[in-house]
């Protein structure tokens, strides 16, 4: 039996190697004003090209019982209530939070989940 010591496994460092502490910036100016990312611009083209039809698809698809379809249609439609509110006019600068406000949002969502459960028919 021979006494071999294993050599500690060293750690790769993490990194570019021509980088370090205190070098100046690569591009001191930054990023230009309002300059844009590549899905930024996917997005944009996207829905300038194709957003009436994406849309008249959505409500489609809500009317036809998709439950996220209508949930989009109605969160746009109809504005979320808020329970919290934020004054500074109080000297502790606190957030108050209206337990009436709170109440009402849940009476808001059992409904709109009971609307959401229903299913759409057409009368004739």
């Amino acid at each position: 039996m021979s006494s071999s010591k294993e050599e500690p496994v060293k750690k790769k460092k993490r990194g570019n190697p021509a980088l370090y502490k205190g070098m100046p910036p690569l591009n001191p100016n930054g990023r230009t004003k309002g300059s844009l990312n590549k899905f930024t611009k996917l997005s944009r083209e996207l829905m300038s090209n194709k957003g009436p039809e994406i849309v008249q698809k959505v409500i489609d698809m809500a009317l036809e019982g998709d439950r996220h379809c209508l949930k989009m249609c109605m969160d746009r439609i109809i504005p979320t209530s808020k329970a919290v509110e934020i004054t500074h006019d109080h000297q502790d600068l606190g957030i108050n939070i209206i337990v009436e406000g709170v109440k009402a949002i849940e009476r808001e969502e059992e409904e709109d989940y009971r609307t959401i459960e229903a299913e759409y028919t057409e009368e004739k």
